[in-house]
């Protein structure tokens, strides 16, 4: 790449980012504010008495059963792999 035509690549590069970090920044601060405001301007207090505190249920759970395959290789170690073997670190341990 000439260096004029790096120099391109660079202002149109800074100018993407300066304009994703600022509709970053605006969309936060919007949001930031839409949400620190209650919808009718006023905020409502509700009464409720420790008697109408709903409890759940004892003996209430939840169970989760996880299977896994009997060769299986997690995504990240694929992408690891992968990476390791275009910088020339070693690969997969087989």
């Amino acid at each position: 790449m000439r260096p004029d035509q790096a120099t391109i690549w660079y202002r149109r590069m800074s100018a993407v980012y300066a304009l994703g970090t600022w509709t970053l920044l605006g969309s936060l601060f919007f949001f930031g504010r839409k949400q620190s405001k209650p919808a009718g301007g006023e905020l409502e207090e509700k009464d409720v008495s420790i008697s109408e505190i709903i409890e759940p249920p004892k003996g209430f759970y939840v169970e989760t059963i996880v299977t896994y395959k009997e060769d299986f290789v997690p995504i990240t170690d694929k992408i690891i792999n992968y990476l390791k073997s275009w910088t020339g670190g070693p690969g997969p341990e087989s």
